[in-house]
């Protein structure tokens, strides 16, 4: 029996009710019905459960691993410089130890090696990148383990039941610890001869998670009650045994593995060797056999324009010209209206609407370019410096901003062609910008991301690149705050769906 999907609502596409029914509308069904959905409901959420338990054991075994292999790389890395030229040195203490072969070391070695320092680095490095590397990672694994991780995983091996369809695997599943500690961590594991002492139980229980961690990303292990992590047996029919020739054959894959294999293998030697055979014959590729930067690409010649963008540039430039950004500004208060937007802080206002309307133009525009309103004042329009102050500090406000932003979207939205764009989704994309500004304005902070000194902008655009909403935040403010704020109060049209 399939089990029911389980949401809130009502059902779509024609399905049943009981089927899409929530947990909730259980009490008016039969009583037979009841039960028979709140056991599929119970079993479906058992296997989601052992399956998230699965996915947390696998996730912090390699959180152990990765935090104890970053810690070791990072204090051997402080602790040495590397030492050049190795080789080099070698040679030169062992013919210097052959020439005086009853010398004293501080007198033989040290003065062709550079001094007791260069040698202090040279074991320094081997410790960083031989075995002594791998003891400490695993030290500090057991360390790790056992101080944070032990008591929450042990309850997970308590809770999960493993098993396993290949007897080779029988020891882990029993516990017994033929082959589970070995290699480097004998030394590690055990005090003494490993032959007659006792095995630490830490070092065991790591070793034990490591080894599960990796037959159970292959399913050589499988979890009893699970559905990501179940039995692999259950991956397949039933009855395939039976019809193996049948299924293969549905699948259009030969029964002979043989058949498979090889024209595989070709398809990969034909890969390999293609760009093995062309690129040491392309002109802007090189490869060195030493250094850092083996494969070295030369800048590629740019592309010549195409003809028909030219020809729209000169289209364009022959009909209107250079457009400057005043008078896009003026050509938009006079399509969507701007007045209304700006009511005055007190409680009337003498100014002519076509001269306040100007003079919020000449506001914003000083703004909006960061020039300010002294050098906007110095222009031949008629309007001083004073007049401009007066109306920034009682009719220009964020408010009243914000308001003729989203008028400006909506009629982009409505003049916007489908043909040309497409029509419009609900989803938006927010980022933050970092835009330039005079060290005295009180907004301007220093960003680590960017290196310099500015404003930060977070903006919300939709698909076709029409701004919605926009607001000036700190440095170290929450970028989640800010998305969200976005799209609560964009006060467009638009219905934010996704972001």
């Amino acid at each position: 029996m399939s089990s029911p999907t389980w949401r809130r609502g009502s059902c779509r596409g024609g399905g049943s009710a009981r089927r899409c029914s929530s947990p909730s509308h259980f009490r008016g069904f039969a009583e037979t019905t009841r039960w028979v959905l709140l056991v599929a409901l119970l079993v479906e959420r058992q296997r989601e459960i052992t399956d998230t338990l699965v996915e947390l054991l696998i996730s912090t075994v390699h959180a152990i691993n990765a935090r104890a292999d970053r810690r070791v790389t990072e204090e051997m890395v402080a602790s040495f410089l590397r030492v050049r030229n190795k080789n080099a040195l070698l040679a030169r203490i062992s013919e210097a130890s052959l020439n005086r072969p009853e010398g004293a070391v501080r007198e033989v070695v040290f003065p062709v090696a550079g001094g007791e320092a260069t040698l202090r680095e040279v074991v320094a490095e081997f410790k960083a990148s031989g075995p002594e590397f791998r003891r400490n990672v695993q030290v500090k694994l057991r360390s790790s383990y056992s101080h944070h991780y032990r008591a929450g995983m042990v309850k997970l091996l308590r809770t999960l039941a493993f098993r396993s369809n290949n007897t080779m695997h029988a020891p882990i599943i029993d516990g017994i610890a033929l082959g589970i500690v070995e290699g480097d961590w004998l030394e590690l594991a055990y005090r003494g001869d490993p032959a007659t002492s006792r095995v630490l139980r830490t070092v065991y229980e790591l070793c034990l998670f490591r080894v599960l961690r990796e037959r159970l990303r292959c399913k050589e292990i499988w979890v009893e009650g699970a559905d990501r992590w179940r039995n692999p047996d259950q991956d397949l029919p039933a009855d395939f045994d039976a019809r193996r020739s049948s299924y293969y054959s549905e699948l259009s894959v030969p029964l002979d593995p043989t058949q498979f294999i090889e024209p595989l293998r070709a398809e990969m030697i034909h890969g390999l060797r293609t760009p093995h055979d062309a690129l040491p014959e392309l002109p802007w590729l090189t490869i060195s056999a030493r250094g850092s930067g083996r494969i070295t690409l030369s800048p590629l010649p740019a592309e010549a324009e195409p003809r028909n963008l030219r020809r729209l540039k000169d289209e364009l430039r022959t009909r209107w010209g250079m457009v400057p950004l005043l008078d896009m500004l003026k050509e938009t208060v006079l399509r969507v209206g701007l007045v209304e937007h700006f009511a005055p802080a007190g409680a009337r206002g003498g100014i002519d609407r076509a001269v306040l309307a100007e003079r919020l133009i000449l506001c914003i525009f000083g703004y909006g370019t960061n020039i300010g309103l002294r050098a906007i004042a110095a222009g031949e329009h008629g309007h001083t410096e004073d007049e401009l102050r007066y109306v920034r500090r009682r009719y220009l406000s964020a408010e009243g901003a914000r308001g003729f932003a989203a008028e400006i979207a909506n009629a982009t939205f409505a003049a916007r062609g489908e043909s040309i764009w497409g029509s419009g989704t609900g989803a938006v994309a927010s980022d933050s910008t970092h835009l330039g500004a005079f060290d005295q304005n009180l907004f301007t902070q220093y960003h680590v991301r960017y290196g310099g000194r500015g404003v930060l902008i977070y903006w919300h655009v939709d698909t076709k690149s029409v701004a919605i909403h926009s607001q000036l935040i700190s440095c170290t403010a929450s970028e989640v705050a800010a998305m969200i704020e976005g799209a609560m109060h964009h006060r467009t049209e638009m219905d934010v769906e996704a972001n």
